[in-house]
């Protein structure tokens, strides 16, 4: 079935993007590259569609996080440099090789593996050395390991069949004041790494900047940025540098409207019960299309511009509204989950704080069957239910 606007719909604005990549190109270095990272289907908002447009204003590199990924780019004819930041199993090296991918590399052991793939298939991988500063999940250990990293990372480089593009790492607790001084740490791990690599005569591109880095660090910005909530809106502005905007809205229809006496019980459970004699919106849009059962009977939408309370547990398709105090709600009007009606706004970080959780687990949960809608200019240019 292709749902369009009778149900739920997710409204995806490319105006904004190309606002928010403007903005990001006027906040770092002159000289750097950006990757926009495109994985979890663009955090929700459709991988497609969100790196056709970013190729259209000028971006030239991707980042994505499974060959899976990578091929539903090429299929969909976006070209441009594309990292997979994750690992490629066997039976997928002849897309790396076809398809002009690069991945990243965390240990000798991993390098020797690509090295005889690339030698079977008479072909050159492109590789970057991948540093681990803190988090703990890829890259060559730093933290004490110092000596040991350096030799191994030589070592990757000489071997035959893998063509290095870049020396990267990702950082971990960057966005609190408090968390700067592991922030100093960590960058200085991988400057002093770089520097090593640099007069051992192995000078790669670096790149080590997130969303978040690339706010508050401009030193960090070197040869690349990696950044994918910024450009989408998704990511805070944090305590000192720029911010973007927020390039989507979630919306549904009021689908059935009935008065309640007093105490009368809302949804599963019982969890909640009616407060006074009360008007309720029935939503088709409920935990099956992705938002958190958890905020069930907390959040609020927007109906008329006015702030409608949730009440009772989220169900899998609908959830219910208290709209007495919207005497002009009737049914097919439009309900804004996330996003702006009229004065008010319920942004996706409200959304977030609710959960609790991030704005990008907000916007990457949403399901399947809510249809993207891209707009530009206020018109429909692409129909992400076709």
């Amino acid at each position: 079935m292709k749902y369009q606007r009778d149900r739920a719909w997710m409204e995806v604005d490319l105006d904004i993007l190309g606002d928010n990549w403007r903005t990001i190109r006027q906040n770092i270095q002159p000289g750097a590259e950006i990757v926009v990272v495109v994985k979890a289907n663009a955090y929700g908002l459709g991988a497609v569609p969100i790196a056709r447009e970013l190729e259209r204003l000028g971006c030239r590199n991707f980042g994505v996080a499974c060959i899976e990924e990578a091929m539903e780019l090429r299929e969909a004819g976006v070209g441009g440099h594309v990292l997979i930041l994750g690992v490629i199993p066997e039976e997928y090296i002849e897309l790396m090789f076809q398809w002009d991918f690069s991945v990243p590399v965390s240990s000798l052991s991993q390098a020797e593996y690509y090295s005889r793939l690339a030698q079977r298939y008479g072909q050159t991988l492109k590789t970057h050395v991948a540093a681990d500063v803190g988090m703990s999940r890829f890259g060559l250990v730093l933290d004490g390991q110092m000596e040991q990293a350096v030799a191994e990372a030589l070592a990757m480089a000489r071997l035959p069949g893998l063509a290095w593009q870049g020396v990267m790492t990702h950082f971990t607790g960057m966005e609190n004041p408090w968390e700067r001084e592991f922030d100093d740490h960590q960058i200085g791990l991988f400057l002093t790494f770089c520097d090593r690599l640099d007069a051992a005569g192995l000078k790669l591109p670096r790149h080590c900047s997130c969303s978040a880095i690339t706010q508050l660090h401009p030193e960090c910005h070197l040869d690349m940025i990696r950044v994918s909530a910024l450009p989408f809106g998704l990511q805070p502005t944090l305590y000192r540098g720029f911010s973007t905007r927020q390039m989507f809205a979630l919306r549904a229809r009021i689908w059935h409207i009935k008065e309640v006496p007093l105490g009368t019980p809302v949804g599963y459970g019982p969890l909640a019960y009616t407060r006074r004699r009360t008007r309720i919106a029935v939503i088709p849009y409920g935990f099956g299309d992705g938002i958190h059962r958890i905020i069930g009977n907390r959040c609020k939408m927007l109906v008329h511009g006015k702030r409608a309370r949730q009440i009772g547990k989220l169900c899998m398709d609908y959830c219910m509204l208290d709209i007495t105090d919207i005497p002009e709600a009737k049914v097919w009007d439009t309900v804004t989950i996330i996003g702006q009606d009229g004065e008010e706004n319920i942004s996706v970080f409200e959304m977030a704080d609710l959960y609790p959780g991030s704005p990008c687990e907000v916007s990457s949960s949403i399901g399947a069957r809510t249809p993207r809608l891209y707009l530009k200019g206020g018109e429909l240019v692409e129909d992400g239910a076709e």
